[in-house]
């Protein structure tokens, strides 16, 4: 029965996602959820049909989507599930956004953990680095702005919203993106997570290198320390 229902699920969000171009595409739902069935193999006691369910379904209600939040409920009861596995289901997804804890997640059970790990490690890296070029442009924010430094001592009120200024995509890594390594809740997020900070740091580098921007490079050498 669990795997009807995971691929009623995978159906239902392949079709939601299907034609986004913010990067919270299908693509990235296949992404975190191949994560998530990574990360759980050295995990004991997970509840694997509440951590796939909530990786597949993590996306429907993001507030970047714009979306009435209801998403996921309205699905969920359609599949004729037990409240409290609903509940346990969107707390889950709910748990793991990156604006209620910043760089300080409040994560109360394994799948949390998990799935947590699994998303962002898809915010890493050189899927990262694309990823956040593509909501940049599908939001209309410039890719860099020389003369808008990152905003310091980001409240959670500041990083929602998205009309700011300091909004531009480079500045997202600062905001966000360098900050992940340290939050990863598994040791293999853990690891990883630092390869693909490395690369993103790598790739910040080079980008202020080829536009002669000593004072980026500098701000970003003073971020790192």
């Amino acid at each position: 029965m669990q795997e009807k229902l995971l691929k009623k699920t995978y159906d239902f969000a392949q079709d939601f996602h299907k034609s986004d171009t913010s990067g919270h595409d299908f693509e990235h739902i296949k992404r975190v959820y191949a994560n998530a069935c990574l990360l759980m193999e050295d995990t004991p006691k997970v509840n694997v049909f509440i951590l796939k369910m909530s990786a597949l379904l993590h996306d429907i209600d993001d507030r970047k989507l714009n979306t009435d939040g209801q998403n996921a409920l309205r699905f969920l009861q359609s599949l004729n599930l037990e409240q409290s596995m609903i509940d346990t289901i969107l707390s889950t997804i709910e748990s793991i956004s990156f604006s209620k804890g910043l760089d300080n997640p409040q994560l109360e059970t394994i799948e949390m953990k998990l799935l947590y790990d699994a998303d962002k490690l898809d915010a890493l890296g050189a899927i990262g680095i694309c990823r956040t070029i593509m909501f940049g442009t599908s939001s209309q924010k410039p890719l860099f702005d020389e003369n808008i430094f990152p905003k310091e001592n980001l409240s959670k009120e500041d990083y929602k919203n998205m009309e700011r200024k300091e909004n531009h995509s480079i500045n997202h890594f600062f905001d966000k993106l360098l900050k992940l390594k340290d939050t990863m809740q598994t040791e293999t997020g853990q690891k990883e997570g630092l390869n693909r900070h490395n690369f993103m740091v790598d790739f910040l580098q080079h980008f202020f290198q080829e536009q002669n921007l000593n004072e980026w490079q500098d701000y970003l050498k003073n971020y790192l320390k």
